[in-house]
C-alpha cells in the first residue's frame, strides 16, 4: 500500500481550484455586465485545469518512459508508486514532504522537526536523517553495527544492548567488541 497522497485526491483538489476559478470568473463577468452564464463558467473552470492536467501528465509520463525507461532507479521509483508529474506538484495539491515523495514513506509525527537539508530517510520508520547510512534519531535503526578493532570486520549486534553489556565476539578474529 502506498503512503503517498492519492492521485484522485490531488485531482479533486485541482478540480476544486478550477470550480473556484470558474465561480470567480462568473462573478466578475457579472460585475462587468457580461452575461456568460453560471454553468459554462464553472464547467470551463473545472474542465480547463483537468484537461491541462491530463495533457501534462501524459506528456511527462511519455517523456519519462522514453528518456528513463531503461534506468533501474526510475523503474523502481515507478513500481513503488512514484509519479514524476504528481510528485512534482506544489503543496496546495500534493501535501507530501519531498522526502516522502522520493522515498515513499510517511514521516513520523514527533516534536522534533528535522532540518530541511536532511534528504535521506530511515528505512524502518520513515524519519528524515542527515546521511544515507546514519543512525535514526527516531527509532535507532543503524545503531546495531560496530567495527572490530582487531580485524576491521563490521559486526551486527545480535541482541539489543549486547555491545554495552556482555560484548560481541568477532566471527573472524574472536576478539570481544564492546562500545
Amino acid at each position: 500500500m502506498s503512503t503517498r497522497t492519492s492521485r484522485l485526491v490531488i485531482v479533486a483538489r485541482l478540480g476544486l481550484v478550477g470550480f473556484i476559478g470558474g465561480f470567480l470568473l462568473f462573478y466578475f463577468t457579472g460585475i462587468l455586465g457580461v452575461n456568460w452564464g453560471f454553468i459554462p463558467c464553472v464547467l470551463g473552470g473545472i474542465a480547463g485545469p483537468l484537461g491541462l492536467l491530463l495533457f501534462s501528465w501524459t506528456g511527462v509520463r511519455l517523456i519519462g518512459a522514453v528518456c528513463y525507461g531503461h534506468d533501474p532507479a526510475y523503474r523502481k521509483y515507478i513500481a513503488k508508486g512514484g509519479d514524476p508529474y504528481f510528485d512534482g506538484l506544489p503543496p496546495p495539491f500534493n501535501t507530501d514532504s519531498w522526502t516522502q515523495r522520493i522515498g515513499g514513506l510517511r514521516e513520523p509525527v514527533t516534536d522534533f522537526i528535522p532540518p530541511a537539508h536532511w534528504r535521506f530517510q530511515c528505512p524502518r520508520c520513515g524519519a528524515r536523517v542527515e546521511h544515507g547510512n546514519d543512525t535514526c534519531w527516531n527509532c535507532g535503526h543503524g545503531n546495531d553495527l560496530s567495527q572490530c578493532h582487531g580485524c576491521g570486520t563490521i559486526v551486527r549486534e545480535p541482541s539489543f544492548g549486547a555491545f554495552e553489556t556482555t560484548g560481541v565476539i568477532c566471527p573472524n578474529c574472536n576478539s570481544v567488541i564492546r562500545n
